[in-house]
């Protein structure tokens, strides 16, 4: 039951954190808003590390960096599958392969269900593709590129999430430290890159004019609620079984449906709505099955 519990929070906190980091896109770059709320998460998982502990050994340094790379990898392939679109397609596609890659390595580790706990699996891999899934009259079928970046951010997600699992118990969040870390100078040094071939290339249209400080704002709100994901998660895998975390893990839409909701007054398609109530209901399955 804690695993749920914990694997829930998890999603919810993700999608908190996609919620602001898509409004603090608005009007920054999406790679400087992942850049800086990176920085935020850092200095909130340093803060939570007083408590929590951290130990530095080096396999927790090395599964860290290694959830840091995959990360930005991921980041990287994600945004520019949600460019090139569809996002009704492409968003779910990816939050499904995030968690199949996950219960691939926990099948061969040896994770076993009894039959129900298979079916509520199925079930809550059925509610991603609803919750994820906007219907409207721009649906219509990716490119074999928007497809193929769709599918390695999926599995880049999926990577992060078996490399934190993999982090010894015992080493507190010196993983999710260095995930934060190596993520954010990876991005730095893209940004910076990007930067400098922007002004290389400038043209005469005239300077972009800067974005208020609450889109700032937005970006380390972001980060604040991904680091807590990552504490979520890490403390959801060492409580149970990996593949159950990260199916429950991929409903993170949900998270952002619901502050949609509150904020932006957003209407939920009935699609949505139905992917809610299965998500609950096999969630429940789930923790008796």
């Amino acid at each position: 039951m804690l695993t749920i519990i914990l694997g829930l929070a998890t999603s919810l906190v993700y999608g908190f954190a996609d919620f602001f980091g898509a409004l603090g896109s608005r009007r920054i770059n999406p790679v400087v808003v992942t850049f800086w709320s990176g920085l935020s998460g850092l200095f909130l998982i340093f803060i939570a590390s007083l408590f929590m502990g951290a130990d530095f050994s080096a396999e927790g340094i090395f599964w860290g960096v290694t959830a840091g790379i995959a990360s930005a990898f991921a980041m990287t392939c994600l945004y520019a599958s949600l460019a090139i679109g569809p996002i009704s397609i492409l968003s779910p596609l990816g939050a499904v392969v995030s968690a199949i890659v996950p219960m691939i390595v926990g099948f061969i580790e040896g994770d076993r269900f009894s039959l129900w706990g298979w079916v509520a699996l199925a079930g809550i891999l059925v509610a991603v593709v609803l919750v994820g899934f906007v219907p409207g009259p721009d649906v219509r079928l990716p490119s074999a590129k928007g497809l193929a970046l769709g599918l390695a951010a999926g599995a880049g997600i999926g990577l992060v999430l078996i490399a934190l699992a993999k982090a010894p118990h015992d080493t507190g969040l010196t993983s999710v430290i260095f995930l934060r870390a190596t993520s954010a100078t990876l991005l730095g040094l893209f940004m910076l890159f990007s930067l400098l071939r922007a002004r290389k290339n400038k043209d005469a249209s005239g300077e972009r004019q800067p974005a208020p400080m609450s889109f700032w704002w937005a970006a380390v709100v972001a980060g604040l609620f991904d680091s807590s994901a990552n504490v979520f998660f890490t403390l959801a895998s060492r409580s149970g079984s990996l593949s159950v975390v990260a199916v429950l893990t991929a409903l993170y839409p949900l998270g952002t449906i619901i502050l949609a909701r509150i904020f932006l007054k957003e209407k939920i398609a009935k699609t949505q709505l139905a992917g809610i109530l299965l998500a609950l209901s096999a969630s429940a399955l789930l923790a008796v099955a």
